[in-house]
């Protein structure tokens, strides 16, 4: 697939973009195994975010229709001019826009595919959350550990929690920098996200990044820290009803269960 690279830089004159963190995928197997993950059908939509030159692309037209998000202007005309058939037809629509900044609930997606971009990680899940279709992601490996990230381990945070509560994650495998170019300096991983909720509380999310705020803090005090960060009185007197056992847990111990039941004492 490097070849494949080389041949469209040299047709239509372009480098990859330091300040998009362009590092396109040259490596066929991840391709297909991130294809294989979503176990696509014909009636499925892909939102893919952030299709470069369109390799994945290829690979997801073959089975389904595409709504790509692609904020380098550059890469859309590349891709106009590599799928005018199939834009023609309907089957691939091409949005040039920071995917950041897009209201999702315009489209009618089924299943989200992504190499993602390292420095919009975490802010892409974020905005996913409330989605509640399934995800295959290509992300840097120290990230995708993070994610599925177990209590009690030290990169277990509030991302890790927040994900979890919404979704079920699975690290499938690494992948290494050698499949990408330019090389980045770090593994990446294909993670994938089945979601296990269908109602979105983005007064839970703020509550868990709150409370994370203060990781080895038992909850005892971190409550009454957290309450008095967001003014809300009482929290103390509420707290009783928790069990002992989690009050003397650090909030980085939490299982996902017990952070709901915080929430729903506090609130």
């Amino acid at each position: 697939m490097i070849k494949d690279l080389y041949t469209q830089m040299l047709k239509y004159n372009f480098k990859p973009n330091h300040s998009l963190d362009q590092n396109f995928i040259v490596d066929d197997g991840v391709i297909k195994r991130v294809v294989e993950e979503l176990s696509l059908k014909k009636t499925d939509v892909v939102l893919e975010v952030g299709p470069g030159t369109g390799f994945l692309t290829k690979q997801l037209l073959t089975y389904c229709k595409v709504i790509a998000i692609e904020k380098d202007k550059k890469m859309i005309v590349i891709l106009e001019q590599e799928f005018v058939e199939e834009i023609k037809s309907g089957k691939l629509v091409l949005i040039n826009d920071d995917f950041l900044k897009q209201d999702l609930e315009k489209y009618k997606f089924t299943k989200i595919a992504t190499f993602l971009p390292y420095s919009i990680s975490q802010d892409f899940i974020e905005k996913i959350l409330s989605c509640f279709v399934p995800v295959v992601a290509i992300v840097q490996k120290e990230f995708g550990e993070k994610l599925t990230s177990f209590p009690g381990f030290i990169n277990y945070n509030a991302i890790s929690a927040l994900c979890q509560s919404y979704y079920k994650i699975t690290f499938v495998r690494k992948v290494g920098k050698n499949s990408f170019f330019p090389v980045p300096n770090c593994d990446s991983a294909i993670i994938t996200m089945i979601p296990n909720k269908k109602t979105f509380d983005h007064r839970y999310n703020e509550f868990v990044k709150g409370i994370f705020r203060y990781p080895n803090k038992d909850v005892s005090n971190a409550l009454n820290l957290f309450s008095r960060d967001v003014k809300i009185r009482g929290v103390a007197e509420k707290a009783k009803d928790l069990k002992v056992e989690i009050t003397k847990k650090k909030i980085r111990q939490l299982e996902i269960k017990e952070l709901e039941k915080m929430y729903s004492v506090v609130y």
